[in-house]
């Protein structure tokens, strides 16, 4: 099982790998659709946004003892979210708004975010058991593994849009 401060590294180098891609596009460029029926940059952020505040919410909501390996869960979202072959559907309350977005508003709520995901892995018991039927009651380490995975998944998402990008250009 991976140490809390294992754990915070690896979610910082996910985060700034897409804050790295995203950031390196114009406010024109994150708005664009790149092909049919995709996402633009601007969208898949707001999408890890709202996904990250209902981590937030459920990181720092009622926990309960976990009876089972804290990290038994981790292969499987890794297998699930890593599979860059398969099309994962969002739930309804993670869907990204309609654009155009504002490329500054939309960094700073990431930031905002992920900031207090930071210091969730810092400062919360990583084995306790959050209540969150969605994902079958995942540990807070767990959770967390989660959002690398969906991050990780996003960047590669946000890499082939750029690179549509700039076949467009």
């Amino acid at each position: 099982m991976k140490t809390a401060n294992e754990l915070y590294l690896e979610f910082e180098a996910a985060t700034n790998a897409f804050l790295d891609k995203v950031a390196a596009l114009s406010q024109s460029e994150i708005n664009t659709v790149p092909f049919e029926g995709s996402w633009t940059a601007a969208q898949v952020t707001d999408h890890l946004c709202k996904s990250d505040a209902a981590m937030i919410q459920t990181l720092n909501g009622p926990v309960q003892p976990t009876n089972r390996q804290p990290d038994k869960m981790v292969d499987n979202l890794r297998n699930v979210f890593l599979d860059f072959s398969t099309k994962l559907d969002a739930p309804e309350f993670i869907i990204p708004s309609e654009g155009p977005l504002d490329k500054d508003s939309l960094l700073t709520s990431f930031k905002a975010g992920r900031s207090a995901l930071g210091k969730a892995i810092k400062a919360l018991d990583l084995t306790a058991t959050c209540h969150m039927p969605l994902l079958s009651n995942p540990t807070r380490l767990e959770l967390i593994s989660f959002v690398i995975f969906h991050t990780q998944r996003h960047t590669n998402q946000v890499t082939r849009i750029c690179e549509k990008l700039v076949a467009m250009s």
